[in-house]
């Protein structure tokens, strides 16, 4: 996928970025290297971030934050301070669109007058990218772009230039996951995927076909619906209830239940963007790989409840299924993390 260019607020530097993904609790921060043909990742961190700062993506602290995040920085000895950050699902737009042929330099209008038509916003108060797939001169042309609103993109910008940090490219939560699968998954031709990545508030739904990105968007089901219903059937907090899932000290009958409750609700939307996705298509292909990735992921039991659900092979997503390890690097460091980070190394890849 070709880097969000009117999102871009730096030109691209020699020495490849840190791939950076900020969310309300953590920031997920990879770096990768290349030796020859190989892509190296040559460290990762998944770093919690004190509460208050941020809600859903908004800045609410920016002083704060951004003192956070020099802390993070000296305290990592992370000496790269130029970064690719993706910004979260809930704040980026998605659409896949064919619009009747115009000549290249005509393109951007084209979409202009597309997003006018079609969402709440005026063009002054937005910013957009976009990536051709193809265009057939007299016909059509088949296109992605993605949209975020002029003071969100504002926000994040002054957020690290107060932390000291240089944003080189931002990107977006869909296009890195669409670059993490195809990085490790290769030709996808022919089949349709599914990508969930489940957080703690909310998750992104992405589908691609034939290695193009058809459809994304953001729906407000998380984990955190697993930790309500464990906090409602034994009365401990929400805190205990995090603990206990992950632990698996939980009593595994009220886990089974609560983890089937995050998995019907997941399946109602993945159904609906996949039948949204298929008349995009023009076509009725079922589903044929489902990946599951972020950090409420590793809930006991979801993988199986989702698999059973879905009717289709289902797994988690590995980012670094093609990417090798650097040799400072603990593999079960990395595997306790995984799922946490193919955002991050998806904004970071396209430079690879």
């Amino acid at each position: 996928m070709d880097k969000m260019g009117s999102f871009e607020v730096g030109l691209k530097r020699e020495r490849a970025p840190l791939g950076v993904e900020l969310s309300g609790n953590s920031i997920k921060i990879a770096e990768l290297g290349k030796m020859g043909e190989k892509i190296i990742l040559k460290q990762a961190h998944v770093i919690p971030i004190p509460s208050k700062k941020m809600h859903m993506g908004h800045i609410e602290d920016m002083e704060g934050l951004a003192l956070e995040l020099d802390s993070i920085w000296v305290s990592l000895n992370l000496k790269n301070r130029h970064v690719n950050l993706a910004l979260p699902g809930n704040l980026t737009i998605l659409r896949r669109s064919r619009l009747p042929y115009v000549p290249p330099e005509e393109v951007e209008n084209a979409i202009k007058w597309e997003i006018e038509k079609t969402l709440p916003f005026k063009l002054e108060e937005i910013l957009f990218d976009f990536h051709v797939y193809e265009s057939h001169e007299g016909e059509s042309i088949d296109l992605i772009y993605v949209v975020a609103r002029r003071d969100i993109i504002e926000s994040y910008q002054g957020l690290f230039q107060m932390a000291g940090i240089n944003l080189d490219v931002l990107d977006s939560a869909f296009l890195a996951l669409g670059n993490t699968i195809i990085v490790n998954y290769g030709d996808l031709s022919g089949t349709l995927v599914m990508v969930i990545d489940i957080g703690t508030k909310d998750s992104n739904l992405l589908v691609l076909r034939d290695n193009r990105i058809i459809y994304g968007r953001n729906i407000e089901v998380g984990g955190v619906l697993v930790d309500q219903i464990l906090t409602q059937k034994t009365g401990c907090t929400l805190e205990e209830a995090e603990h206990l899932k992950l632990s698996g000290e939980a009593d595994e009958a009220i886990l089974r239940e609560a983890s089937h409750t995050l998995a019907i609700k997941l399946h109602g939307e993945v159904m609906a963007s996949l039948d949204y996705s298929q008349s995009l298509l023009g076509i009725h292909q079922q589903v044929d790989k489902v990946f599951i990735t972020g950090g409420a992921s590793n809930t006991p039991f979801l993988l199986t409840e989702l698999s059973a659900l879905l009717y289709a092979h289902t797994e988690t997503l590995s980012p670094i299924r093609k990417v090798e390890l650097d040799a400072q690097l603990d593999p079960s460091c990395i595997d306790k993390i995984s799922a946490r980070i193919p955002v991050a190394m998806g904004t970071v890849l396209q430079s690879f």
